[in-house]
């Protein structure tokens, strides 16, 4: 009886022991798992802002290449109303000028003479007398009889 008694008392110490470790790990384990979430979140959101500002760069450039390209625009459009046209030969041909002149050469022959209008004849699609319902009788309608 002398030995049951130290050996009960020592498996009732390794439970209890074997309880109170894994509290304390389980505990330094959530710590350290929470300090290693925190750090990989830290990480992910640094690549975001990164790309973020990556893209933000690309829009500023694309911006600023715009802005560019309009003053260059606004800059020779500039020049070409400051231009002197004393020499009576303009810089760009305009369409209009070889337009008139084609439309002034082929066109002289084939003027058509135009029909007087003749207030006596109707047009082709309406037709001599009236018929169907416009007829314009003056019947009364059912609903007037009532």
């Amino acid at each position: 009886m002398e030995v049951v008694i130290p050996l009960a008392m020592l498996v009732i110490g390794l439970i209890i022991g074997f309880f109170v470790a894994r509290y304390v790990f389980t505990k330094e384990g959530a710590v350290k798992a929470n300090a290693a979430a925190e750090k990989a979140m830290k990480e992910l959101l640094a690549q975001q802002a990164q790309h973020h500002l990556f893209q933000v760069k690309q829009s500023i450039e694309g911006l600023e290449k715009q802005c560019s390209d309009l003053k260059q625009s606004v800059a020779d459009y500039e020049t070409l109303l400051e231009s002197d046209n004393s020499d009576d030969t303009p810089a760009v041909p305009f369409f209009g000028e070889h337009t008139t002149a084609y439309l002034r050469n082929n066109i002289k022959g084939t003027e058509k003479s135009k029909q007087s209008a003749n207030s006596d004849t109707q047009p082709r699609d309406f037709a001599g007398q009236s018929s169907g319902l416009f007829v314009g009788a003056n019947a009364p309608s059912n609903a007037d009889k009532e």
